[in-house]
């Protein structure tokens, strides 16, 4: 009877239409979320108590940080510090047709080459796009540094000391002169011959002093320059139930940056290249779950969940090649939008390739599948005023000041293997404010084979890297 009353109720106040609740499907609330607009907007206060890390043998668990968010250290609390959203999706824009032009070996584009305000490599992935960062010990006594994460970029490196041009950081530079496990790499040795093969430098003379150099070009003719060392590697819990060490382990040292992290101290690279940390330490498994920017933190675990937790992960394979890609590429199948799928065949997905990257923010598509997607979405949100957009990015974007209440439809990526990925609705929107609340896709226009998943559609879930198995797995997560 209690239920009846209550469905009974509900079924009255959906009946209800007014500027403090208008509803884009009222036939169908099961494909959608009713969201209040006040929840949309980032909170400016931190609750870590919602988060719980990971534990249990064989694994180590790190708490995972916005670097934006109220809970970052990286700032310090300075909101000046802060750049704004059309600044962050411009990093995220460049970061992007950097890795285009290095997958696609296309120039990029003068309109980028032209930007003073940000400046970025044109040779590896280290542009401060990303937004997430843990924070790990190097050498011995330990010293402790702030590194983003990134699956879309291999090198691990910090800025150390003394630097000639360094970027500004919260943690103190790196000072290797104060760690006993410290050690450069020889130029004249194999490894450093191996090294300049990988990653070779742009100076004509590969060796002018006894290390093993380093040597990233940016495109205004700047650059960042460094050695190869080694040092040792630990990653511990906070609570320090947990760690493990890596030592020898193979890290960029930089001593001349242009470039700008935004507070963090360098980059954790955790693709599948020959020098990354997965690499380096045979980490066959690990997983992280990104916290959506409002006020929670996240957290990385590397090592296996547990049995009980392991039973909700589905996996979808990872793209195995002759010549294996050192990125995870993954098959997307379809897209559906309020439970409706959008009208491209999965013979047209499955031929993409789709790249799931830590340290790019926005999902991007090729026109095809933006146009079906933005025009599903559009459809069933057009009982709300339209708003501004935001750069170039975003199109699709609403002014829902009038409301209280809003019904987004759900978006839900289905990939090989039938697995199904239901978008959060902080997965579905970026908000600027609630003037401007975005469908949070955007046009990938230089490749048109290729999808970028990115992470603010992987945020609220744990995402599963099973390297030595080969797939990659989507699961509840526990960071909202």
């Amino acid at each position: 009877m209690r239920i009846l009353f209550k469905a009974f109720l509900l079924f009255i106040w959906l009946l209800r239409s007014s500027n403090n609740g208008a509803y884009a499907n009222d036939n169908d609330l099961s494909h959608s979320y009713i969201v209040s607009v006040s929840s949309l907007i980032p909170p400016t206060v931190c609750n870590r108590t919602r988060t719980a890390l990971p534990q249990g043998p064989g694994k180590v668990s790190l708490e995972v940080l916005g670097r934006y968010g109220p809970c970052s250290k990286l700032n310090q609390g300075k909101s000046r510090n802060t750049p704004s959203l059309e600044e962050i999706l411009r990093r995220d824009q460049q970061r992007l047709h950097l890795k285009n032009s290095r997958r696609l070996q296309k120039a990029i584009p003068d309109n980028f080459k032209k930007t003073k305000a940000f400046t970025f490599p044109a040779k590896t992935g280290i542009v401060a796009a990303d937004e997430y960062y843990i924070v790990v010990a190097i050498g011995k006594p330990k010293q402790y540094v702030s590194l983003l994460l990134d699956t879309g970029s291999g090198i691990t490196w910090t800025q150390c000391k003394p630097c000639i041009h360094c970027s500004q950081q919260r943690d103190p530079f790196f000072d290797p002169s104060k760690s006993k496990t410290f050690s450069k790499i020889p130029c004249n040795s194999t490894t450093c011959k191996i090294l300049l093969e990988w990653f070779p430098p742009n100076g004509q003379d590969k060796c002018s002093s006894k290390e093993c150099p380093y040597d990233i070009a940016y495109v205004d003719g700047s650059g960042e320059t460094g050695f190869w060392a080694t040092d040792r590697m630990t990653i511990q819990e906070v609570n320090g139930n947990g760690y493990f060490a890596r030592y020898p382990f193979l890290l960029g040292c930089t001593d001349n940056n242009t470039g700008d992290q935004n507070g963090a101290s360098g980059i954790m690279g955790l693709d599948r290249g020959p020098v990354s940390i997965i690499s380096k330490t045979n980490i066959s498994y690990f997983f992280y779950c990104l916290h959506s920017p409002y006020g929670s933190t996240g957290y990385i675990t590397f090592g296996k969940p547990d049995t009980v937790n392991k039973k909700f992960v589905k996996y979808t394979p990872i793209v195995t090649t002759p010549e294996q890609s050192e990125f995870y590429h993954i098959t997307l199948t379809g897209i559906s939008v309020g439970g409706e799928r959008l009208p491209l065949k999965a013979s047209y997905f499955t031929k993409l390739s789709t790249e799931i990257d830590s340290g790019t923010i926005i999902t991007r598509f090729p026109a095809p599948v933006y146009s079906a997607l933005r025009s599903a979405f559009r459809k069933r949100m057009k009982k709300y005023k339209m708003g501004k957009g935001i750069e170039d990015l975003f199109d699709t974007c609403y002014d829902l000041s009038a409301y209280k209440t809003v019904v987004v439809p759900k978006i839900t990526i289905h990939f090989l293997g039938g697995v199904d990925l239901e978008l959060d609705v902080r997965g579905t929107l970026v908000v600027e404010s609630v003037r401007q609340v975005c469908l949070g896709f955007a046009l990938l226009p230089s490749d048109p084979n290729s999808i970028l998943l990115g992470n603010v559609q992987q945020r609220g879930y744990e995402v599963h890297y099973d390297v030595a198995g080969r797939r990659l797995g989507f699961g509840p997560g526990n960071c909202n």
